[in-house]
């Protein structure tokens, strides 16, 4: 029996629901002598983890609110993504900011029916694939769809400015692409759209000497747009006087013109 549980356990991180472990014959009394005698414990929502497990707190928690939205299916049975954890639940999986998280939140392709186990959040959304990532064995929102759905769900500014600044800072992000992405939302969310004041209400701390290479040349271009665009001009037509000068992409010309305006004002 004990064998069972731990063939169970070891497809789900080390945890087990009490419902999964009804359907191998281990009812609640036997689960508890488990605990007693310290082969395993409860985490929440009648999940429990056994002690050999290494899965740890920061994944576990929102693993076992996963395994709790169906607590009688194991996980072999579920697709991965079909409710995947987001927005304050999401920020602090990934370690960006300090997002308060009262709720474990998930989004579902389909929307919620039934009550839900205490303290956990699921509302409906289509999550595209590349919105979707799976971290530490959770399936979650990744970076940048966490740092949407934060600014969406009217997350405190000042949370949303930490989480945005971690993800930059460690590269988690494409900073021209999710400035594109946030921009629509600005009058929404009372958040100012423009490239420089925009910098200064979400990035106000930032060095742009810390970023990597594409968010230095992202950062220049959300400050310092206009020149970014007059020189990407200058250089095309200096590319079209050229041989072959005309196959350089358009992206690659912004791209280096960045880099020439970055170092040039020393941004």
């Amino acid at each position: 029996m004990l064998q069972q549980l731990t063939s169970l356990a070891a497809g789900q991180s080390g945890l087990v629901t009490g419902e999964q472990a009804a359907r191998i014959g281990i009812d609640r009394a036997e689960l508890e002598r488990l605990a007693g005698v310290g082969l395993l414990f409860e985490l929440d929502w009648d999940v429990h983890q056994l002690t050999s497990s290494p899965f740890a707190p920061r994944f576990a928690y929102p693993y076992a609110a996963w395994l709790s939205l169906q607590p009688a299916r194991f996980a072999a049975e579920r697709p991965a993504a079909d409710a995947v954890l987001s927005q304050g639940s999401a920020a602090r999986l990934h370690g960006l900011g300090a997002v308060a998280a009262p709720t474990t939140t998930f989004l579902t392709p389909t929307t919620p029916t039934g009550r839900f186990p205490r303290a956990i959040e699921v509302n409906q959304a289509e999550l595209p694939a590349e919105d979707v990532m799976v971290l530490g064995g959770v399936t979650v929102t990744t970076p940048h769809r966490t740092i949407l759905d934060l600014v969406r769900s009217h997350t405190d500014h000042g949370e949303v400015r930490g989480a945005l600044t971690d993800a930059v800072l460690r590269d988690a992000v494409d900073l021209a692409r999710l400035y594109d992405d946030l921009v629509p939302l600005a009058e929404h969310h009372e958040f100012p759209p423009e490239g420089p004041e925009f910098a200064g209400y979400f990035l106000p701390e930032l060095n742009p000497s810390s970023l990597s290479v594409r968010n230095q040349r992202a950062f220049t271009s959300v400050v310092l747009g206009d020149r970014v665009t007059e020189t990407a001009r200058a250089l095309a037509l200096a590319l079209a006087a050229v041989p072959a000068g005309d196959r350089v992409s358009e992206e690659t010309v912004r791209a280096l013109a960045a880099e020439i305006v970055g170092r040039t004002e020393r941004v």
